[in-house]
Parts: structure tokens; sequence; C-alpha cells
């Protein structure tokens, strides 16, 4: 039993020192500290099963040093010296788990009674975990510690700390595995399982966590941080990428004391959507996304733009150029992995929206499987750009359902409105250009994009407004104005019917 005493009388220290050894010659006093910020240093230091402390201290009391070893994440079992008859602390004792209360002057036969009775506390803790450890499986054990969930918590601590050697690194590493490798898992598993055999990597724990795509590992070897990073790199990412893995991305963390593991595995969780960024041949870590020069990832508008106007066009070469233009946009510098997220999700809602008037079919099928989900939860660039040109495809499917813009009367139409759209366009004034009646005009319009000429003016005008309110100093009624609206209380009117929002508060978020 490893043991830190805490007390500020020098004579009360030793002799309790000296007491130990003669109860038992197998405590082990690992400290013994003046007062409580020298306390918690060893503590830190030696993680003692088992601490002795005073309350009234200098710099740092014994309540408050138990507070921050609590906050540290260890649970000793606590020993309370005091010369306080009335146990004035007693109540916020009981909160830090104190065992117990020892008066001073402290008696042999008074120390071995408690001594016994924490002996008994250690080995049932020992036992239980022990019970457990045959009843559940490693990976059980380590999920439920990410995962911070179950009663067993503590034990399930004390029992991966017996097992693993205390002199070498703890690292935890985080395979992201995609959803189209989960029925493959178990593959990847036994590549893993003979990776550790021939780097003869023996002490290690792995988890398969469904629910996020994760299959995290807690690795104990005596290899460096640099040298193992460099395993995980140029052998582990090859023979995964050989067995037809491409797209796993693999982040890890140096963990100081195994009781970091749930907040490590948190912040690997952040790291593994680097990868969108970075690529899939880097293993992402701390010190690599601390040198990195991160620029912002402004929504492209006018690449949005060009986009729903080819939709509306049904310019199926068009509408894969720009797509591919936007592609290219979210490789053009290194972005934060959450903007890009982002980015793409409006760019997403954005084409949905608009294809929904066309083709609510394809509308409901695109919201069924989940794509903007799916974007949301991605933790790599082919994952995200997979899902963008799905929707693409969808909407380029709509060609094939004859909704194509077949009419030279309509293309002309939409030429026309697409040129003159800041001046005052009619419907009589393009039908008597091209000597047909405004109603067949209408008709064929209709028939052929699906919605009205009257609309469909309305979102060419508004879509050019969107590009004008963005970024530049251009006043509310100088942007309708431009876009042939001589009445901007109307404008902003449409605006919002077609938007959800007044010029103003687009003006604000662009």
């Amino acid at each position: 039993m490893k043991i830190l005493i805490v007390e500020d009388e020098i004579n009360a220290r030793e002799g309790l020192g000296n007491l130990l050894g003669k109860i038992n010659d197998n405590y082990v006093v690992c400290g013994k500290a003046s007062d409580g910020e020298q306390g918690l240093i060893l503590a830190k230091e030696h993680k003692p099963d088992l601490i002795f402390t005073d309350i009234e201290m200098p710099k740092l009391n014994g309540l408050e040093m138990l507070e921050k070893i609590k906050e540290d994440g260890q649970n000793p079992y606590v020993i309370i010296l005091s010369g306080y008859s009335d146990f004035k602390y007693a109540q916020k004792g009981i909160k830090l788990g104190i065992e117990e209360y020892l008066l001073k002057p402290i008696t042999y036969s008074d120390l071995k009674i408690s001594m016994e009775q924490i002996e008994r506390k250690l080995s049932l803790q020992k036992e239980k975990a022990l019970q457990l450890g045959n009843r559940i499986s490693k990976e059980e054990i380590l999920e439920q510690i990410l995962l911070n969930k179950g009663n067993n918590l503590k034990e399930f601590y004390k029992f991966i700390e017996d097992d693993i050697k205390k002199d070498e690194n703890i690292y935890l590493v985080n395979l992201y595995l995609r959803t189209k490798y989960k029925e493959k898992s178990e593959v990847i598993v036994k590549e893993i399982c003979n990776f550790m055999k021939n780097y003869e990597i023996d002490i290690f724990y792995y988890s398969i966590i469904k629910e996020c795509n994760y299959l995290p590992i807690l690795i104990n070897t005596e290899k460096i941080f640099t040298e193992f990073l460099k395993m995980l790199k140029y052998n582990l990412l090859y023979i995964l990428r050989k067995s037809g893995f491409s797209d796993i991305a693999i982040s890890i963390i140096n963990l100081n004391r195994l009781e970091e593991i749930g907040d490590s595995f948190n912040k690997l969780q952040i790291l593994s959507r680097w990868p969108i960024v970075l690529g899939n041949d880097e293993i992402i870590y701390d010190e690599l996304i601390s040198k990195l020069k991160i620029n912002h990832c402004s929504y492209p508008i006018k690449i949005e733009n060009e986009v729903l106007n080819a939709i509306k066009n049904n310019n199926k070469i068009k509408l894969i150029d720009v797509n591919k233009r936007f592609i290219s946009y979210l490789k053009e510098n290194v972005y934060y992995p959450t903007e890009v997220i982002d980015v793409c999700s409006k760019y997403i809602f954005s084409i949905l929206t608009v294809s929904k008037s066309f083709n609510n079919n394809m509308y409901i099928e695109c919201e069924n499987e989940g794509i903007l989900d799916a974007i949301k939860v991605s933790c790599t660039f082919n994952e995200l750009k997979e899902q963008l040109n799905r929707v693409i495809d969808k909407v380029c499917e709509r060609n094939g359902e004859g909704t194509k813009v077949n009419s030279l009367i309509v293309r002309k139409a939409i030429n026309y409105i697409n040129e003159y759209y800041s001046d005052k366009v009619s419907l009589e004034e393009i039908a008597n250009g091209m000597n047909i009646t405004p109603e067949y005009l209408s008709r064929l319009f209709t028939k052929e994009i699906g919605k009205s000429f009257s609309d469909y003016l309305k979102e060419i005008r508004i879509d050019k407004a969107k590009e004008l309110l963005t970024g530049k100093k251009m006043k509310i009624y100088e942007v309708a104005e431009r876009v042939g609206y001589c009445d901007s209380k109307y404008f902003c009117k449409v605006f919002k019917e077609l938007t959800g929002m007044a010029p103003k508060e687009y003006m604000k978020i662009y």
C-alpha cells in the first residue's frame, strides 16, 4: 500500500511514519509533505492508495488539497489527522470521501484499527476489479471509461492501472472508420492486432464505438512519441490502405496519466475531423495542429448563385462545373474543419431548397437518405465530396424526367431575362419581340421551367441582389434599383419571401 503523509508538524509527521512501519513493514510511505501545496505535488507524482492529512496547514489546507486531488481524477482513501474534537470539518470531509478521522495524538491501537479497515477496503476493491475483468472484456472496460458510463468506473481504472507498465508511455489512438467500413471492423481489428504483435506491443485495449464510427485504442509501450508516430504513419496506415481501407483517419494523444483517458477521447474526436482539411496521410496530433496557419472559411455566395442559376436553367454541364469549383474552393486554404462542414451544409441546403420546386421527390429522397446529416458527421474530405456529388447527380437526374428546356422560345426568354433583369422586363415585351402572344409564352414557359414567368424573374433578381448585398456597402434602395425594383419596400417583401430573411439581416450574416 502506497501512503502519503501531509502534516505541518514535523514530530507528528515522523511519528506517524514510524508507527506505520511498526504495524506493517509492507506499508510504503511514498512521500511526506509539510503543507497542502507540497502534498498536492506528491499526490500527482506518486498516486497513493491512502493519504493521511492534517486540516489546518500553511499555503493550502488539507481539505482544499483533497478537492484538487479529486479534480485531478484521483480517488485515494483518506484519513484526517485532527486536533478538533468537535469535528467541525466533518460535513465537508464526507463529501470528499474521507474514510476516517484520527484525533491527535495518534495511538498505535487506533491507527492499527484504521489501517486494517483500509486494507479490507483495498482488498475488496481489487477483488471487485478482477471479477469485473473476468466478467466483461477489455473492449467493454475501455468503452465504458471513454463514454463515462456505468457504475464501476473506479474499478475499471484500477483494473487497467494494474495491467499497464507504469514506466512506459501511454497513448490513446483513435481510428475513424467511416460508415462503409462498419461491416469490416473485425478485419481492421485483426490487422491492428497483428501490427501490435509484430512490434511487440502486448498491452493495449481497443473498443469499437459504433455510434460514432470510432475505434479507440489504448496503448502501453516503451516507444517514444515521435517513434510511435512514425510507426502509425508508415506502417499501420500502409497496412490498412493495402487491405482496402483507404479512407481511415488516425489521431493520437500522449497521456500523462491514466485518468486523462475520458478527456483525451473528447479531444481526439475533435482532432479526428482535421483530415477534412489535411487529408488522410497525416496522423493528427495537437502539436501538428498548433503549427498550422488557419484561415477563415467564408461562404462562397457567388458560387452558390451560379450553381442555383444552373439548376434553374437546367444546365447540367454548368452545374457540374460550378460544383467542381466549390469543391476546389474548400481545398484552397487550411480552414477549420467545422467551418468547412458548415459551409458544405449551407451549400447543400440551398441546392435542395431550390431543387424542391422542380422535383419534390428528389428533395424527399435526399432528406430520407440523410445527406445533410452525413455531412455534419464527416471526418474526411472524401466523405464531404461524395455527399456533394451525390446531390448534384440527383439534381442532374431530373434532365431525364422531361424537364429539360427544349423550346427555343423559352431559352430566348431566359436569355433575355438574364440580360435585362435590371430593366422593366415584362412577359408582354418579350412575347411581342418574338411575335407570339403573351398567353402562349406564359403557358410554354411554365411547362418547360415548372414555374411562372414572374416567379422565375423574381428569383433571378433576388439572386443578383444577394450578390450585391454581400460584402458591398450599398444601400438597400440602391440594390433594389440595380435589380429592377423601383419600390424598395416591395423589393424587401419579395426578398424575404424567397430567402426567409430581410435584406438587412442578410447583409449582417454575409
